[in-house]
């Protein structure tokens, strides 16, 4: 795990991604907030990591009883498809990625703390992990046009976790943009009234939105989804029941207290 500063940082009224589906929970209007240093993964949890947590506590693999899931996504006999072991584990729900992270003694990042390990704090924000400046070939990206799969970045589906070093955030962490979308523990909300926080000193600390509920927000993209044309765009929100052939994540952790 990396260990994150916290800091400041902007919040909500960024845009969100059309969707073909009901409507999407609109962020919150844009205001600063704060977050305490943390711990979060390196990279996403890849599917040899999931496959520890199913074979030690018989939870439920990535399966989907959809034709189009057989084309490489469903494990079969608690295996992931041959070849991928090293690839972020996708086909997992939120409560999927919540129970993983609580056996490994961790937990989903809140988003404001996604966000600080992707973008920075108010002093060095960005517009992507690697800087303001859209760079193709810096992380595993989809495309507008139908079909959304590009492989003029190497890889049409996911890649190997840490593929891309150039498009690390400036603190090191790997692929926070592109090759699976990233569960938070947040759920969508469109009002600030929503969220609680740790200290309401200005700016507020700890902003959480915490689950269940219908929507959680989801951030960074993935490898079926195009960034070059929405600024801002790699932030979303899904079912939290849904499990997608692009939706994946990373654990995070509060620091140990001082002895």
């Amino acid at each position: 795990m990396v260990q994150l500063p916290g800091g400041a940082l902007h919040m909500g009224a960024l845009p969100l991604p059309s969707s073909h589906g009901p409507p999407i929970p609109q962020p919150p209007p844009r205001r600063q907030v704060r977050v305490s240093p943390f711990l979060m993964d390196r990279t996403e949890v890849t599917r040899e990591a999931y496959a520890e947590f199913l074979a030690a506590t018989g939870y439920r693999p990535p399966f989907v009883d959809e034709p189009w899931a057989n084309q490489g996504w469903n494990w079969r006999q608690g295996r992931f498809p041959e070849g991928t072991g090293d690839h972020p584990v996708v086909l997992v729900s939120w409560y999927d990625a919540q129970e993983y992270c609580a056996w490994r003694g961790r937990r989903l990042p809140t988003e404001a703390e996604w966000q600080l390990a992707a973008l920075g704090t108010v002093s060095d924000e960005r517009l992507y992990p690697w800087g303001n400046h859209y760079e193709p070939d810096f992380f595993n990206h989809g495309r507008t046009q139908q079909p959304n799969f590009d492989a003029t970045d190497g890889w049409e589906l996911t890649s190997p976790a840490g593929s891309f070093p150039q498009g690390a955030s400036q603190y090191g962490l790997l692929d926070m943009f592109g090759n699976a979308w990233e569960w938070t523990s947040d759920v969508r909300s469109s009002s600030w009234e929503d969220y609680r926080f740790e200290s309401l000193d200005e700016p507020p600390l700890g902003p959480r939105s915490p689950g269940p509920g219908l929507y959680a927000a989801t951030r960074g993209g993935s490898y079926f989804f195009d960034l070059s044309h929405i600024t801002a765009g790699e932030r979303n929100a899904f079912l939290t029941e849904i499990r997608r052939k692009t939706s994946g994540f990373r654990c995070a952790r509060d620091l140990e207290p001082p002895a």
